[in-house]
């Protein structure tokens, strides 16, 4: 039917986001309500980043209230969504009121627990940066711990609020506190942790339906009783969602500050520098995030006019001059102690070093690219890409140039809409790729130029070879 309706509210940093979509019919994908509300953060001198879990809740409602009270007489929403930023938690007693603050994804005061951790688990704990925040709960705030019934990630707690139920966590967000999606369990050696592990909560899979709207939520929200909640996942994988992405071989390519890459998978990938969500219907999501992306931008040519340097660099292109997007730590396809410096110098006229920039970001894109063919298996089709960068027309062509391959921009790419198909592919779709064909338009389509690939082979092949010179690569 063309009446239905599917919401997902997406929380990130700086606030939360609701959208209304239709979920099928001619016109599914067209969002017929939106919602925001701010949220502020408190961050302290030794890496704390924390947020008032309440916030988050009265931000959540606030927002959904809107995109409802917008969407009034589109249609019946059917199901809605929340996706949160990935690996943030808090601590919430038996009625689910918060009684710790929300220690943010990026609070980095349990890092130095990791060694600690691993001898009293006898588990690798790389990349459960969520489990680490916890234990320095433990052992920093331990009254706030005591009081805490339940430890869960910030869309479990907004789900259970809309439902008025105990929190039920899923395979994506449950990733970073030790969940073992392969075999749906938490990692055995979270046994010796026994204050974190008897409060740890219930995981299900993303879009498993976890049951009705509270009474009370639908009426203030404006929203059927019978709307029914659905397992959310990390932000990063709702914005994979929104890509309209989801068969085997896909690519996801969000270019903001970083480069972050996503591929479907048959099958769990695991690497350094790289980690694994598991998605609905025996698929995988093995990703990693560059440490070079588009930081630079906002560096170097913060405030300028984007779309004249564009038009300005494309005089440029290709560029002779190679150099490496950003003096960064690089995470993948490689891994670095110190920043990535290829020992040449940026040009001197601003265009061109606009526009060696970009092609050098472009360059490190194709090789975590061809790093995931190595580890995954061939990939199918054109590149879905998101993120800021994807809006320039400039530097997305240039990509598809380099990469060789068609890149696709869907028309907008929230990851609010990625909570919303999986929404949708609960209650409306068969599965998750059936349902990010119907609901996420296609915006614009890159082809690769052949007049451009000889030399821009040549550029990948000196970026490439000063990469091995210096040790980054093996020989």
């Amino acid at each position: 039917m063309s009446d239905e309706l599917v919401l997902g509210l997406d929380l990130g940093t700086g606030g939360a986001r609701a959208l209304v979509v239709r979920a099928s019919g001619a016109r599914a994908g067209e969002v017929v309500g939106e919602g925001a509300a701010p949220l502020a953060s408190r961050r302290t001198p030794e890496g704390g980043h924390e947020q008032d879990p309440r916030a988050w809740l009265a931000a959540a409602r606030r927002a959904v209230g809107e995109a409802a009270t917008r969407a009034a007489g589109a249609g019946r929403v059917r199901a809605l969504c929340v996706d949160g930023t990935s690996g943030s938690v808090v601590g919430v007693d038996a009625d689910r009121r918060p009684v710790t603050a929300g220690l943010m994804y990026d609070d980095a005061r349990g890092a130095a627990l990791a060694p600690e951790l691993e001898a009293r688990t006898g588990e690798r704990l790389e990349g459960r940066g969520a489990l680490l925040r916890l234990a320095w709960l433990e052992r920093e705030r331990p009254a706030e711990l005591a009081r805490a019934a339940h430890l869960v990630h910030q869309a479990d707690l907004v789900a259970a609020d809309l439902r008025g139920a105990a929190p039920v966590s899923d395979w994506s967000n449950a990733l970073k506190t030790g969940f073992d999606a392969a075999r749906e369990r938490w990692l055995p050696g979270l046994d010796a942790l026994e204050a974190l592990r008897a409060r740890l909560p219930e995981v299900v899979a993303p879009g498993a339906v976890l049951g009705p709207l509270a009474g009370e939520a639908a009426e203030e929200l404006g929203l059927p009783a019978d709307a029914l909640v659905v397992a959310g996942c990390t932000d990063g994988t709702a914005g994979f969602l929104a890509s309209g992405a989801g068969a085997p071989g896909e690519d996801a390519v969000t270019l903001g500050t970083t480069l972050v890459l996503k591929r479907v998978a048959g099958r769990e990938v695991t690497a350094p520098g790289l980690y694994s969500h598991r998605l609905p219907g025996g698929l995988w999501l093995p990703g990693a995030a560059c440490g070079g992306g588009g930081g630079w931008v906002r560096e170097a040519f913060g405030g300028e006019d984007l779309a004249a340097l564009d038009a300005a660099a494309e005089r440029h292109l290709p560029c002779a001059q190679l150099v490496y997007p950003g003096r960064v730590r690089e995470r993948f396809p490689f891994a670095t102690e110190a920043a990535v410096d290829l020992g040449t110098p940026l040009p001197g006229e601003r265009a061109e070093r606009f526009a060696a920039l970009l092609q050098g970001t472009a360059l490190l894109e194709r090789l975590a690219l061809e790093r995931l063919d190595a580890l995954c298996g061939p990939a199918a089709g054109p590149v879905r890409t998101t993120g800021g960068g994807a809006s320039s027309d400039t530097w997305t062509q240039l990509r598809a140039d380099v990469v060789g391959r068609p890149y696709e921009r869907p028309e907008r790419a929230d990851a609010a809409l990625g909570a919303a198909v999986l929404a949708a592919s609960a209650v409306v779709h068969g599965s998750l790729a059936e349902a990010g064909r119907a609901l996420v338009r296609l915006g614009r389509r890159f082809e690769p130029r052949e007049e451009r690939a000889a030399p821009l082979d040549e550029a990948y092949a000196a970026f490439v070879a000063r990469l091995v010179e210096l040790g980054h690569l093996p020989r």
